[in-house]
């Protein structure tokens, strides 16, 4: 709506190449960007979120007599159809007050090419957060009704997040003003989308390798989780263990696939006469706690002379753990200083290792550069060694490239040293821990029987007590280790089972990279991008040079991608052929390209008018009933004609401005 009344265009487009003629300035772009802007999809042209049409759509249009017209009002109207045959027409605000042009109003039918029919209607929101997740989100409406199922991908700056459809478009979807900027498109990068271009290009011909890589990255994630999993719970067992007296043994802290490496763990006890499997300790000690309990207690008076005999015999041992404690911290100490010696030499070995490898960089970078390395004087010619001893010295020194093995040598070397000195310091550790506990238990018996000694003769004997109470307590607490253990060895069977399927799937996937069915449509893609370059005139150097980047999925000569080395001309036509060659993928192949294709003034860069007239006879020639071609152009009019009067395609043609006043009248 306008000061002047109601203006608009209609523009029907049919299956097939479809030819929309309009003079410049005379709107024809402008209509172009509507259905981008009609579909949400301005923000693959720029990031900022504003209407991406000019004047003539938000401030005012001129008439063919130059006379212009305030717009108070205007929107956009977008009948489209996908491959299921379901038609629906999206409409959005451009300018009206109090709407906010992020709504989008969907009718479930074809409500421009049959404005008698009443259809179901629904709203959505689109260029704001969610609108690609949420049920209400117009681009995640739009995914489902493409039938495409956009993958996760991973992000610079956060979590993994979805495709977004602006990253896709521009594969099919050629707008006038930055869409001939590159090949294959100018595929929006201020997402943070890790390698963008990929990703899409994977997404539009259907490539298995991103399903690949990101499957090959999730095993190894849960690889990595169950090796977590497996130290947390290594961890936790030792850790209870240790607080009960012992230390585990042959207990991979590491996932492995063999059972009997698992099956060979186990737990000892220190005693102290030295380290005891558990087994045998609860064996031992269950008889213990037999006979005690079968035996009556003895009354004071009836074991006072077993009393002071134990009370010596006590103190003779109290005295000897005290010695055997003081040379266990010593041993400690010293294993512990052994330890920290073993990290800073590590740690000096890196240091120089970085040092020698950034000088053999060095080295190799100065290639042939005498004076980057020089071996003789530049001024008296005299030979120099490569050191920084005394010229005088005649022994050989060691190549860098020694060096750096010799380093790596003693880089292992001293690692092993080092987890050698770790596990006999844990073992010493475990030995103190259990002499304290020890000492701390003859200390308790010394003060029991010493108050045994003053009680009365007719009292029950406190230390027979004692002990029996102490030899329960301590079996229901290694007999806690045991089931403690068990239930350990319980989760690492289980653990053990899932890290064999992960391993067995991992190694199930390809090994290379492309797939036999990626590869299969690489090589067809190539041949299509040579035939094409060479039909629309390209000539910078022989067409079936060309290649397509496994990687980058871009057109390569010889390995190298194309850049300045073609003429702007020639880059464009190249732009075409892999445009087209991309469309006609999918009829061999199975790709998730839409079946169109929509180039806004594809004659850039003054390409010959042979070349344009290829194309669109190309176009043409490739018409299917499942696909549509759209070109927009302000050719000149009567070449255009003589081009167009030979193919089979629709022509729109716009008599000069295309947006003009609408005849109420005719209805």
């Amino acid at each position: 709506m306008t000061s002047s009344g109601l203006y608009g265009a209609d523009i029907p487009f049919e299956r097939g190449l479809n030819v929309i003629w309009a003079d410049n300035t005379k709107g024809k772009s402008t209509c172009m960007q509507g259905m981008i802007y009609a579909l949400g999809m301005e923000r693959m042209l720029s990031p900022r979120r504003e209407v991406p049409l000019l004047y003539v759509m938000t401030s005012y249009l001129k008439n063919d007599d130059e006379s212009t017209a305030m717009v108070l009002e205007s929107n956009v109207s977008l009948e489209i159809e996908n491959g299921a045959g379901q038609i629906i027409t999206i409409t959005r605000n451009i300018k009206k007050e109090l709407v906010d042009n992020r709504l989008m109003f969907v009718e479930f039918g074809p409500a421009l090419t049959d404005q008698s029919g009443t259809y179901r209607n629904r709203n959505f929101f689109v260029s704001d957060a969610g609108a690609a997740q949420r049920e209400d989100g117009f681009h995640r409406f739009l995914e489902d009704f493409l039938g495409w199922q956009l993958p996760m991908v991973r992000r610079y700056d956060g979590p993994d997040s979805k495709l977004y459809l602006e990253t896709i478009f521009p594969l099919f979807w050629v707008e006038q003003k930055a869409g001939w900027s590159a090949i294959p498109a100018a595929i929006p990068t201020y997402f943070r989308i890790r390698e963008v271009h990929r990703r899409a290009l994977e997404f539009l011909m259907d490539l298995d390798v991103h399903k690949l890589e990101l499957r090959r990255q999730q095993i190894l994630e849960r690889i990595e989780g169950v090796a977590r999993d497996w130290g947390a719970a290594w961890q936790e067992i030792e850790h209870f263990v240790r607080r009960g007296g012992g230390r585990t043994e042959a207990l991979p802290q590491r996932p492995t696939l063999i059972p009997d490496e698992l099956e060979r763990g186990h737990i000892v006890i220190a005693e102290k006469e030295g380290w005891a499997l558990l087994d045998s300790v609860l064996a031992e000690l269950r008889e213990r706690v037999r006979a005690l309990s079968d035996a009556p207690v003895p009354q004071v008076g009836e074991s006072s002379d077993d009393l002071i005999r134990k009370l010596q015999l006590l103190n003779s041992e109290a005295e000897g753990l005290n010695r055997f404690r003081i040379e266990i911290h010593k041993a400690k100490q010293l294993k512990q200083a052994d330890v920290v010696s073993l990290e800073r030499r590590i740690e000096t070995l890196a240091a120089d290792m970085q040092k020698n490898q950034d000088v053999q960089k060095l080295q190799r970078y100065a290639g042939s550069l005498d004076r980057l390395t020089p071996d003789h004087c530049p001024t008296c010619e005299q030979v120099l060694a490569d050191t920084l001893l005394a010229q005088e010295v005649s022994e050989s020194v060691m190549p860098i490239e020694d060096n750096i093995e010799y380093l790596r040598s003693q880089t292992r070397m001293f690692e092993d040293i080092f987890r050698r000195e770790q596990e006999d310091y844990r073992r010493l550790d475990a030995r103190a821990s259990q002499a304290d506990r020890d000492l701390y238990e003859i200390y308790a018996q010394i003060r029991t029987i010493r108050t045994d000694l003053i009680s009365p003769s007719s009292s029950p004997s406190a230390v027979a007590i004692e002990e029996r109470v102490r030899a329960e307590s301590r079996l229901r607490e290694l007999e806690a280790l045991e089931s403690a253990f068990d239930q350990a060895m319980e989760r690492m069977r289980v653990m053990m089972v899932a890290y064999a399927k992960l391993v067995e799937e991992l190694g199930g996937l390809p090994r290379d990279k492309l797939s036999g069915s990626d590869q299969e449509k690489l090589n067809i893609l190539t041949e299509l991008l040579r035939i094409r370059a060479r039909e629309f005139g390209f000539s910078t150097f022989d067409p079936g040079e060309l290649t397509i980047d496994e990687d980058a999925y871009r057109p390569q000569k010889e390995g190298y991608e194309i850049g300045f080395e073609t003429s702007a001309s020639d880059a464009i036509r190249l732009k075409w052929a892999y445009q087209l060659g991309l469309l006609e993928l999918s009829h061999s192949s199975q790709t998730n390209h839409p079946g169109m294709l929509l180039f806004d003034e594809p004659r850039q860069q003054s390409s010959s008018k042979v070349s344009f007239g290829r194309l669109l006879e190309r176009a043409a020639a490739r018409q299917r009933s499942d696909q549509q071609i759209i070109v927009s152009t302000s050719e000149d009019y009567e070449t255009l004609s003589r081009i167009l009067s030979e193919i089979e395609c629709s022509k729109i043609i716009f008599d000069g401005y295309v947006i003009k006043a609408i005849d109420n009248s005719r209805g």
